[in-house]
């Protein structure tokens, strides 16, 4: 007797409604990945790019930044936390470890993301300054654009997340020794 394999449609022909979508078959990093490349893309779009020209670029900034600790706190944190199942969990993909629905928690999302958008701020200054191209430079001619800074803090993301491991590693370490 042979295993059957499970296949999006039953014995009939009609779709089987307790199939697995296509979805689940990609890893979280991969979707927790492109959220929040999405979500650091579609902020910068709305508050930089959408704004009228009468607001500065530092306002924009500053709404760029708000948008941003909404949406990481209230969007992309309890998704990441959703995904989490028996075979992958998905913690180690959040900003911090502070317990949500709390004003702390807030506040170090606010944390994040300030650093986060200084951070992508000052690289892509860098990088533009340097004179090499930016995304927006090969499609559209415009050195300012949601891909570029979106790839520039998911980069600060990973930098951010290392160091929170590296850190929570020396203290594993420190209080063994103890």
């Amino acid at each position: 007797m042979s295993k059957s394999k499970k296949t999006d449609q039953d014995h009939n022909g009609r779709q089987n409604p307790y199939y697995i979508d296509k979805f689940a078959t990609i890893s979280p990093r991969f979707k927790i990945g492109f959220l929040k490349f999405w979500l650091a893309g579609m902020s910068f779009y709305l508050a930089v790019m959408g704004l009228p020209t009468r607001f500065d670029y530092l306002d924009r900034m500053v709404i760029w930044t708000l948008v941003m600790v909404l949406g990481n706190e209230y969007i992309v944190n309890p998704i990441i936390y959703w995904m989490k199942t028996a075979k992958s969990d998905t913690s180690k993909y959040l900003p911090h470890t502070i317990k949500r629905k709390t004003f702390l928690s807030f506040l170090m999302t606010a944390i994040y993301v300030v650093a986060g958008v200084v951070f992508t701020h000052f690289a892509v200054e860098l990088w533009v300054t340097a004179g090499l191209p930016t995304i927006g430079d090969i499609i559209s001619e415009a050195t300012v654009d949601p891909f570029s800074f979106a790839l520039v803090f998911l980069l600060f993301d990973f930098l951010w997340r290392s160091a929170i491991f590296l850190v929570g590693k020396l203290f594993d370490r420190g209080a063994k020794n103890a």
